[in-house]
């Protein structure tokens, strides 16, 4: 009934019950792995199956099939396309942008901005202590304080330990105070190192043993930039922004400066 004849006569019910259990079957997985992790292939998917399941109700209308099946193949071939484009700009492991996607920002730019560069202070002997997986949590959690700078900054992922923030159409005194506070907080906000031995999952009924934690201090600096007249493109007001970012180190760190 809701699939042609394949096999033999009187068989279309048998072919048509299979047919919908593996698209059921097929759309519980997607589903799942949507809520799971939703991005545009799995969003894709979803619209695929969708499709699908419009054909499988067409029957033997033959034009119907034809389009159906085409666009889930095209709706396919377009979340491939763009999950592949975010593979490319975005970082995998702090989910901000990453530096081809600042790169693409950097060409809309007018002529009112502010650059700033974010260092994590010390982080070559952070790893060295706790490890590079702990080194990875540090860096996705400064990342998602950025995700969330205010002041209509957008944060990047430069490379290594280094953003960068952008604050198209905002002057360096408007962007300065937003990051200024960002650093406050990063500084107030211990990092809490979990020990080798401290289990996964916090027990409901005993404390936790003593030296399962600890908290560690962690500190940013930051140098900003703006347009003027010898540095006039992103280019060189990245530079300078990089500059001041030196300067905040060689200052004592866990600083501003422009």
């Amino acid at each position: 009934m809701l699939w042609p004849s394949i096999a033999r006569p009187g068989s279309r019910r048998w072919v048509g019950r299979w047919a919908l259990a593996a698209w059921l079957l097929a759309a519980g997985l997607a589903v799942a792995r949507f809520v799971k992790r939703p991005g545009a292939m799995e969003a894709g998917l979803l619209w695929a199956l969708l499709t699908a399941f419009l054909a499988l109700l067409a029957g033997k209308t033959e034009p119907l099939l034809t389009f159906y099946f085409a666009t889930a193949g095209l709706i396919l071939v377009v979340s491939l396309i763009e999950t592949s484009r975010s593979m490319a700009i975005d970082d995998e492991l702090t989910g901000l942008p990453g530096r081809r996607a600042l790169n693409e920002e950097l060409l809309k730019l007018g002529s009112r901005y502010a650059i700033a560069m974010v260092d994590i202070d010390h982080f070559k002997d952070f790893n060295d202590d706790h490890g590079h997986d702990v080194g990875d949590q540090l860096l996705r959690k400064v990342g998602a304080r950025l995700l969330s700078v205010g002041g209509g900054g957008k944060a990047f992922r430069y490379g290594g330990e280094e953003f960068s923030v952008l604050f198209d159409g905002k002057t360096m005194e408007e962007a300065a105070p937003v990051l200024d506070k960002f650093r406050a907080e990063m500084a107030a906000a211990p990092f809490i190192v979990r020990a080798r031995s401290r289990p996964r999952k916090k027990p409901s009924t005993t404390p936790l043993p003593a030296g399962s934690q600890k908290k560690v201090s962690v500190t940013v600096s930051i140098g900003v930039a703006e347009p003027d007249g010898t540095q006039g493109t992103p280019d060189q007001v990245i530079k300078a922004a990089d500059a001041a970012l030196y300067r905040a180190k060689r200052s004592g760190r866990n600083r501003l400066c422009t």
